[in-house]
């Protein structure tokens, strides 16, 4: 699935980057959420140049949907679904590599690394996890941290099952799916972070990053990113916690055994998160009183 919402700058990038995928067969769904500039029109006119190929479906949304992916899952075929966005780029081996890990590893996440590209596709010598470290792909860190390797929603392929069994994640509150989707994951055969790069990760303005933003910041800014940041993980643990309560009631058998391993951890991350987010708001408030004084 390759969603596009006012990316006429960067789609025939990414449309290039998913007409040289090696991994066969795809069945891939375009979907533009009511651009306003020439997006749809580029991505029509490219499918028109190459037959429009019957693998290739286009939906163009009539009002913009901000997160299109629950409308759109009625419509997927395939066991193993990879979500990119059209202001990234796929590297030809990315379904592959993907697909096979999925496959051979038995397992229901898998997420790849990404080389970081600046607005004009020049390399920013970054990538999301560093090429000479290990990347900690564990379902621990994710229930301690709030994250790990495998929360990266740019470079991420799920299965069906995931949605089918737990439903998609409540991105109308949560903001997104990246992490969720991995939470889930570890529920029924495990996540896996590839530690080779399949996608080149664009930085630009309306990059939704936290972590991005937050690095270009410092004082009140920082700290309101700080935050924001903090609230998004309590949300999210608090949001584990009461999943863990639903699948030990939806299936008891089935959940019991991932649900112990996580779930003092789940516990530890909220009050963790909480007393961070205290220090910050009276780091802050020392901050404003002493401007006003």
């Amino acid at each position: 699935m390759l969603l596009c919402f006012n990316y006429e700058k960067f789609v025939d990038e990414a449309l290039a980057g998913l007409f040289a995928q090696t991994w066969q067969p795809l069945d891939v769904i375009i979907v533009d959420d009511c651009s306003t500039d020439r997006s749809a029109e580029i991505i029509q006119g490219r499918l028109a140049e190459r037959g429009n190929p019957p693998h290739i479906r286009f939906v163009r949304n009539e009002r913009n949907m901000v997160h299109p992916i629950p409308g759109i899952l009625g419509l997927i075929k395939g066991r193993f679904v990879i979500v990119a966005s059209a202001d990234d780029v796929m590297l030809p081996h990315m379904v592959e590599t993907m697909a096979k890990t999925w496959i051979e590893e038995k397992v229901s996440v898998v997420t790849g690394n990404a080389l970081y590209i600046d607005d004009k596709s020049n390399y920013l010598n970054r990538t999301f996890r560093p090429l000479d470290a290990p990347a900690d792909d564990s379902f621990e860190t994710l229930a301690r941290d709030g994250a790990n390797a495998c929360c990266f929603g740019a470079a991420m392929g799920f299965e069906s099952a995931i949605y089918q069994t737990f439903g998609w994640p409540p991105t109308d509150f949560l903001e997104c799916s990246d992490i969720v989707l991995p939470f889930y994951g570890y529920f029924l055969g495990g996540a896996r972070f590839v530690h080779e790069p399949l996608l080149k990760y664009r930085v630009h303005s309306r990059n939704a990053s936290l972590s991005l933003q937050s690095e270009k910041l410092d004082g009140e800014a920082q700290l309101l990113a700080n935050d924001r940041s903090w609230r998004n993980h309590i949300a999210h643990a608090v949001f584990f916690d009461q999943e863990i309560d639903r699948l030990l009631a939806m299936a008891p058998d089935r959940f019991a055994d991932p649900a112990r391993r996580v779930r003092s951890l789940v516990k530890t991350q909220i009050t963790e998160m909480a007393r961070k987010l205290d220090r910050n708001r009276r780091e802050l408030h020392q901050l404003r009183r002493s401007r006003s004084a």
